[in-house]
């Protein structure tokens, strides 16, 4: 895809899995070489947003957080920094189902809007979103201020929603937006996979 580039979040310390959450398999490729496979089919640029070239081997340009320690916001900020693109897709490196067509219907979206996110009900999904170079500002004040729920910054940008009739065009949103984070959230999407090889719903 012209026009956009794509940020993978892989900086996370992976506590509540107990090990690197990125160089886990799910399906046949480590959940990082996933997602960043599945990216190519998309977008022409993609960066992984680490606190160190642990993923040299992807060959990717891998930047480190400026403000560290601030968990995804930190990541996202250091990825818009460093893109040469204006409009760029973020998500997180544990979303083993992510759905880049719907990646590809969000940035089509995007002229006009500074975030397109979806939104399911009162719930939205920052880790699979839309962001343009036009939030750093917000983002960095927001930083400096200690504060790091990424959704804090929203109000006061140019916000396009996207709705559940929209995403539902693509896939299941529950798994679309299934985060590994547990060994019983790995368990979970093994058995998503295992279906999904099968043939059978998910």
């Amino acid at each position: 895809m012209s026009g956009a580039a794509a940020i993978v979040l892989a900086g996370g310390k992976s506590t509540r899995m107990g090990k690197d959450k990125a160089l886990i398999v799910v399906q046949k490729d480590k959940m990082l070489a996933g997602v960043i496979r599945l990216l190519s089919k998309e977008f022409s640029e993609i960066i992984i947003s680490a606190s160190d070239n642990l993923y040299g081997e992807l060959g990717l340009k891998t930047v480190p957080d400026i403000y560290p320690g601030r968990g995804p916001l930190g990541g996202i900020h250091a990825g818009l920094r460093a893109s040469s693109y204006d409009v760029n897709f973020v998500v997180a490196c544990d979303m083993p189902f992510i759905n880049t067509r719907l990646a590809a219907y969000m940035v089509d979206a995007a002229p006009g809007y500074d975030i397109v996110v979806p939104r399911l009900g009162d719930y939205y999904q920052p880790l699979f979103a839309v962001y343009t170079k036009n939030c750093l500002p917000a983002i960095e004040r927001q930083l400096n201020q200690g504060r790091n729920k990424i959704t804090t910054f929203y109000p006061g940008m140019k916000t396009r929603f996207v709705e559940p009739e929209e995403i539902e065009k693509y896939g299941d949103p529950n798994e679309l937006f299934f985060n590994v984070n547990t060994p019983v959230d790995l368990e979970m999407a093994k058995g998503m996979a295992g279906r999904k090889l099968d043939g059978s719903k998910v």
